[in-house]
């Protein structure tokens, strides 16, 4: 067998808009592809900018709320009790410039007496809830964030599916009545 003297040549691409089998719902498909990628890609940027304001927002607020307090060291001076579900009070006394103090607090439930509690009290000495920590900031940001972003991308998919549900009823349509047209042809039923 002899080897032709010249290597075959790659067919030339054919052109999208130039290409008789591609329909007008071919073209419809890639874009609604097209704009679904890209709306998915904006909700991710747009829900990172919302989860990073939360967070933002989540420290700004601790930081107001810290500002009119200050931690104190106190001594538990009894057994804590229950105050409802998974929450203890016991007395704690401390002493400061002011003088001593005595007041009822939320304490951790293995609290025994003679213990030391942090505790946040404001100006006039009265115990104050602690602040917001960074990580429960982050969490609820995180939260917020992933909820909204689970929406939108139900939202989007189901738009996505509703366009290609419609896009193939019209080629169907489309389909069946050229397949009116050529099938006499084809199957000589004139």
């Amino acid at each position: 067998m002899a080897t032709p003297s010249v290597a075959p040549q790659p067919s030339a691409p054919v052109p999208r808009r130039g290409n008789p089998l591609r329909r007008r719902t071919d073209s419809l498909r890639f874009w609604v592809r097209v704009l679904f990628a890209s709306a998915l890609a904006l909700a991710v940027a747009l829900t990172v900018l919302l989860g990073l304001r939360l967070y933002a927002d989540g420290r700004a607020d601790a930081a107001r709320q810290a500002a009119g307090l200050h931690r104190v060291d106190t001594v538990a001076a009894s057994q804590p009790v229950s105050a409802g579900v998974d929450a203890w009070v016991a007395t704690l006394t401390w002493s400061d410039a002011t003088g001593a103090h005595r007041a009822q607090a939320p304490v951790p439930p293995a609290t025994a007496p003679g213990d030391h509690v942090p505790l946040w009290v404001d100006a006039k000495e009265v115990p104050q809830p602690d602040p917001i920590p960074a990580v429960q900031s982050a969490g609820s940001a995180a939260t917020y964030s992933l909820a909204i972003f689970s929406g939108s991308v139900l939202l989007l998919s189901g738009g996505y599916a509703l366009a290609r549900h419609r896009i193939d009823a019209c080629a169907w349509k489309s389909w069946e009545a050229e397949w009116a047209k050529v099938e006499p042809e084809w199957t000589h039923r004139h």
